[in-house]
């Protein structure tokens, strides 16, 4: 694994400061990711110490261990309903069958939705996509590519961020693994394929339709529209 979010990326994670979508692309990468993960629980203990002490600044009249008594009896005092009545709730992994009958199993962010994923359709060749209803403006797909195959060369009107599920692709700027989190956008030109005996299933965002920059695929970029997988 070679790139990921970056910290301030990972800040906003843990402060909640992300939308929806791309809260779920960075909890799906620290599955995948130890150094993250625990890059993200430092950080998330850096938070927590910071709002509690500003807490204490901002009511120095309390007592310390009254305050903690009054916190701890108001938690202990809260009814657990929903998700919140299991102490430790079941990870459960869905899977998902590629148009070659290769199953993979989903990550437990993503297996959530897996009755949301619709069924593949043909991208081209032997390249799948498959989109995830979530509710978002944003695309939301599985990326399906076969051994030895090629997306043909484009750019983004907006940003492009994908996750590596598993296996891996390569592109004119390097190598990808699993867990891998990529960010594109209009400054960026690429035609990701895979070798021979290397698939790929990748997670995509897209904000905007992508812009064909080659080949008999221009023609989705009539009237300006571009294109969504």
């Amino acid at each position: 694994m070679n790139i990921h979010p970056s910290k301030q990326q990972l800040l906003d994670y843990c402060e909640g400061a992300l939308n929806d979508v791309d809260g779920f692309t960075i909890a799906l990468h620290l599955e995948q990711c130890s150094e993250c993960k625990r890059l993200v629980s430092e950080l998330e203990h850096s938070c927590a110490d910071s709002v509690f002490n500003a807490e204490l600044v901002n009511d120095s009249s309390l007592n310390i261990d009254e305050g903690f008594q009054n916190m701890l009896a108001t938690i202990t005092d809260l009814e657990p309903t929903g998700a919140l009545a299991f102490v430790a709730p079941m990870r459960h992994n869905a899977t998902v069958t590629t148009p070659n009958g290769k199953t993979f199993q989903l990550p437990p962010p993503l297996s959530r939705h897996a009755e949301r994923i619709s069924d593949w359709k043909n991208y081209g060749g032997k390249v799948y996509s498959a989109s995830i209803e979530l509710d978002t403006q944003a695309r939301v797909n599985l990326l399906y590519i076969n051994e030895d195959a090629q997306v043909p060369q484009h750019t983004h009107k907006g940003e492009e961020t994908t996750v590596i599920l598993h296996g891996g692709f390569s592109d004119e700027d390097g190598h990808y693994h699993v867990g891998d989190y990529l960010v594109r956008d209009a400054s960026h030109k690429h035609a990701p394929f895979t070798q021979k005996g290397e698939d790929c299933l990748c997670l995509t965002v897209l904000t905007e339709p992508m812009i064909f920059t080659q080949g008999v695929a221009r023609i989705f970029n009539l009237f300006g529209k571009g294109m969504y997988p």
